[in-house]
Formats: C-alpha cells, sequence, structure tokens
C-alpha cells in the first residue's frame, strides 16, 4: 500500500495517467474531488477553492485571511485522503503537501510545450494560440520535482512506469508511517477546523498532533474562544484527547476610554 501524489503540467495525460494507476492498483483516485470535498466540508465554493489552489496568487492573496483558509481547507483534505493510503492524488499541491511524508511517491509528468498545447487544443477547442497561451500560463503556474517525458509516451505506460516505481520498498506504508501521516492528518484537519469557526480563525492558535492527541497552543482574547477552539478539535474524528494550553489575554480597555 502506498501514496501516489502526481503533479502534471497542462495537456500532459497526468490525470488519465493517474486514474489508470488507481484503476489497476485498486487505489482511491482524486484531482478536482479534492476540491469539491473541501467545498462541501467547509461550506466554501468551489470556484473559491480552485482559484485559491490552482492559480498563481497575487502579491494582496498572499496575505488575506481567506486565502490562508482556503488553502488549510485543501491541505486536510489532501492528508485526511493520504491517511487513508492506497490513493493517488493528482494536483491541487499534493505532492507539496505530503512532502513531510516519506513514503509519498512524487511524480512529475510532462511533455514538450508543442504536444500539450496540440493536446489542449483538441481537448478545450481552443485556437492554436489561445491553447499555446493556456499552456504557457499553467507552466508558470507549477513548478516541476520529478519529471516523465510523454511526447509519445501512451497513458498506459506512464502508468505502467508508475507502477514499477511503486515496487521500491521505501514507498511502502509501514505502521511508523501510518501514525505519522495520521498525526500530520490530524493536525491539518485541527488547523481548517478552527479557520472554519467565525469565533477562533483570527486567533494566534497553534496545532500539534502525537499518536491522535491534539495539543494547542497560542493566545485568544476570551474564555469562550478558548472553549470553542477546544471543541473544534475535539470533535474531529480520530482525535484521542486534546491539551488546551491556550492563554486567555482579555483585550484591555483604553486608558483614554472615558475621555
Amino acid at each position: 500500500m502506498s501514496i501516489v501524489a502526481i503533479s502534471e503540467t497542462a495537456g500532459s495525460l497526468g490525470s488519465e495517467i493517474g486514474r489508470t494507476v488507481a484503476t489497476t492498483l485498486g487505489y482511491e483516485f482524486a484531482d478536482r474531488e479534492i476540491i469539491s470535498k473541501a467545498a462541501e466540508r467547509f461550506g466554501e465554493g468551489v470556484l473559491e477553492l480552485a482559484h485559491a489552489t490552482e492559480e498563481r496568487p497575487t502579491i494582496w492573496e498572499r496575505f488575506t485571511e481567506t486565502q490562508r483558509r482556503y488553502t488549510a481547507y485543501v491541505e486536510a483534505i489532501v492528508f485526511e485522503m493520504g491517511a487513508r493510503d492506497s490513493v493517488v492524488l493528482v494536483g491541487r499541491a499534493a505532492g507539496v503537501i505530503l512532502g513531510r511524508i516519506p513514503q509519498v511517491l512524487r511524480v512529475r509528468i510532462t511533455a514538450p510545450e508543442g504536444t500539450r498545447a496540440q493536446r489542449v487544443q483538441q481537448q478545450q477547442g481552443l485556437t492554436p494560440q489561445a491553447a499555446l497561451d493556456y499552456v504557457r500560463q499553467k507552466d508558470r503556474e507549477r513548478a516541476a520535482r520529478v519529471r516523465f517525458l510523454t511526447e509519445r509516451l501512451s497513458v498506459d505506460e506512464g502508468a505502467r512506469l508508475v507502477r514499477g516505481a511503486l515496487q521500491e520498498e521505501r514507498f511502502e506504508t509501514t505502521l511508523a508511517a501510518r501514525k505519522t501521516t495520521g498525526d500530520l492528518s490530524l493536525a491539518a484537519r485541527a488547523k481548517a477546523a478552527l479557520l472554519a469557526d467565525p469565533m477562533t480563525r483570527r486567533q494566534q492558535i497553534f496545532v500539534s498532533c502525537t499518536d491522535g492527541h491534539i495539543a494547542l497552543s497560542g493566545s485568544v482574547r476570551t474564555e469562550e474562544e478558548r472553549r470553542a477552539a477546544q471543541k473544534a478539535v475535539a470533535s474531529i474524528p480520530g482525535v484521542t484527547g486534546v491539551l488546551n494550553d491556550i492563554v486567555t489575554f482579555p483585550t484591555s480597555p483604553s486608558k483614554f476610554g472615558g475621555m
């Protein structure tokens, strides 16, 4: 059992190869489903989440609370699916998000620009120039990790190469690796839960997880917010306990308030 995280360039057949790998191995598969699951779980729009994770953020967006929330929601779903093991995840920065998990096979699938532009043109009905512009734009928004050249590579052949790589022992999920992945998943879901709650999303709360036990630290303004933080993470399936070390620092009234 393993985890495969595929990043692809536009028109490279990455999703098709990933789906074929999942089908032949009996693994779960997700690409756009990651976004839809995050939208459903946290009550956000699919288009907004897609924009936050698939397009290059503006300088302003990088510092917004909304961008941070959207990113956390998608990360929570990626970690949750990764923790279930036997899964192929395509796009949504899954390879970067799961970078701390050693048994993840991270694959980068690409092809020559002209080949990919031609595929996009056929798939989306674009003009040749529009297809080329689309490919170049997507290329600027993605970084390479591992490359497969697919100019003459079929979907089945690409899937065979990925399955072959999975035969290496280092990509086999061990009991220790499963525990690590589970803790990372719970921590990511806890962070997302805190950001989804209007009462805690703007507070300085830090999260860690060991053996299913969530540890919370940081500060809030009221005891109500402190309790809300504990409630938000305690209800996550798989959490076996919560250590709440959040401190309360009430906002001091201005000394000029009476003037």
